[in-house]
């Protein structure tokens, strides 16, 4: 960066921050200075970048399982205590299989001769050698029922192109799984799902086939399955596939990397602040979701070189597996069941370091009043709405079906979906100023949910929690990661 792109980006940081300084300066009656000296640690150390940088430079794609995945949990570990925190720790769980993505390769064969862009979904097999396949079009179903869309025979030994639909409530990943587990069932040789990404970019996963996905599942360029289709349209044609996954077996342990800073009144009560650091491979993972790693670690290195002292802990939690269904958070929910009556709060991070708009809650409207009044500093940051949006695919989810209250940072979406799960999403697609912003909500929202008289509300019991996931349309998505049979 040139002198005059540091002089602009300093400016812009600046002009962020004078508004917070000028709320917890202005009036007596909200003396609280942390807020702000937070946010200047955050908008101006650039510290979160900092360990960006090297997390997608020297470790890059980190797939649960891998040694790039187990290099990440000790780069953070030993960032936590140099930083100060000599609780931080490894927590470690089973992983019921390690998977690496081997060579994929796919080209047509008949009535023409092209070279296919085509790559692996996570955690399914290879075809066990080069294979020659009809390609047959199974549309777009738009149920999940039983009924394939076209007759099995016609898909036995096929390579079944197939765009799996939001059907209801179900989202797409739901189909996908569903629609996976009744081509295996007829015999087919592959599923290839077109790619919704530019520029013939391809999807690197998406979660719903750990621990071992039922046939190879691919996903094919969009230009290229537009050129299948026109293809079919004119008569038979054959692919060759040669996919070369591999599955280790053995017993494994994967871990989650975790850290406090003890609260000063009621330290047996905790705010969770979370983020997951595997990815996907062969991109660097840098949006997904390590940007929120690299914002929530500068958050516990601010608080902790503030000398801040909340009310009740604030944890620090780092989860691996979050790409095949939430695997580090669900182990952390089974193993602190005894706490989670005393888990007052849980943030997580993983929409990419872009523009703060506020927290989604997860349907709890008896939250809502509470975390608009906490949140309320968060209003010169653009950050303090609270939404009642709910979802279930990242690691706020196993607290959510525990009962806690659990808050996603919502942000815009910008280009994050675009590079989300492709071989884009690289370090030099984070922007720096979003990601200081980021950083400087989170630390803002845990300290002022720990720091505050009374929690925000109560942890539901189980059954007000599963009407909760029905009322708000998650419990499609919950079933599919938690109940084995589904996968």
């Amino acid at each position: 960066m040139n002198h005059a792109a540091r002089v602009r980006t300093a400016r812009c940081l600046l002009l962020a921050l004078a508004p917070i300084l000028r709320t917890a300066t202005a009036a007596a009656s909200e003396p609280d200075p942390i807020p702000a000296r937070i946010a200047g640690a955050a908008l101006t150390g650039g510290g979160a970048l900092a360990f960006l940088e090297k997390l997608t430079t020297t470790v890059g794609g980190r797939v649960t399982g891998s040694p790039e995945c187990r290099a990440a949990s000790e780069l953070i570990l030993a960032a936590l205590k140099d930083a100060g925190f000599t609780n931080a720790h490894f927590e470690e769980y089973p992983l019921e299989s390690r998977w690496t993505r081997g060579p994929a390769a796919g080209r047509i064969v008949s009535p023409i001769e092209r070279k296919l862009a085509i790559g692996s979904y996570g955690w399914v097999p290879g075809t066990a050698g080069a294979v020659d396949a009809p390609l047959v079009d199974a549309g777009s179903p738009s149920s999940s029922t039983a009924d394939l869309p076209i007759p099995a025979a016609a898909l036995r030994g096929a390579a079944v192109l197939v765009d799996p639909q939001k059907a209801g409530e179900d989202p797409s990943f739901v189909m996908r799984a569903s629609l996976a587990r009744r081509l295996a069932a007829a015999g087919a040789a592959a599923m290839i799902i077109p790619s919704d990404k530019p520029n013939r970019m391809i999807y690197t996963s998406a979660f719903g086939f750990f621990p071992r996905g039922p046939l190879p599942i691919l996903s094919v360029a969009k230009e290229d399955s537009l050129l299948l289709r026109r293809l079919l349209a004119k008569g038979p044609v054959r692919l060759a596939l040669d996919i070369r996954n591999t599955f280790e077996p053995g017993a494994y342990r994967e871990r989650n990397v975790v850290a406090d800073l003890p609260g000063a009144a009621q330290p047996d009560e905790v705010v969770l602040l979370g983020a997951h650091f595997d990815s996907w491979d062969p991109a660097e993972g840098a949006n997904d979701d390590g940007s929120g790693v690299a914002a929530i670690l500068e958050a516990a290195r601010i608080l902790k070189s503030l000398g801040v002292k909340p009310r009740r802990t604030i944890r620090f939690a780092f989860f691996s597996g979050e790409e095949e269904g939430d695997l580090g958070s669900r182990a952390y929910v089974a193993a602190h069941a005894n706490e989670l009556d005393r888990l007052r709060a849980v943030l997580i991070m993983d929409d990419g370091a872009q523009a703060p708009r506020g927290f989604d809650i997860q349907g709890r409207r008896d939250l809502e009043a509470a975390l608009k009044k906490l949140l309320a500093p968060l209003g010169p940051l653009g950050a303090s709405r609270v939404s009642l949006d709910a979802s279930f695919d990242k690691d706020h989810g196993p607290f959510v079906a525990a009962g806690v209250p659990a808050l996603t940072l919502a942000v815009d979406v910008g280009e994050y979906d675009t590079h989300h799960h492709a071989i884009s999403d690289t370090f030099d697609k984070v922007d720096p100023r979003m990601l200081a912003i980021d950083t400087a909500v989170m630390a803002i929202a845990a300290y002022a949910i720990a720091d505050a008289p009374a929690p925000p509300g109560r942890r539901l019991s189980p059954s007000e929690a599963a009407e909760l996931m029905k009322k708000t349309g998650v419990d499609s998505t919950r079933r599919m990661i938690e109940e084995p049979a589904n996968r």
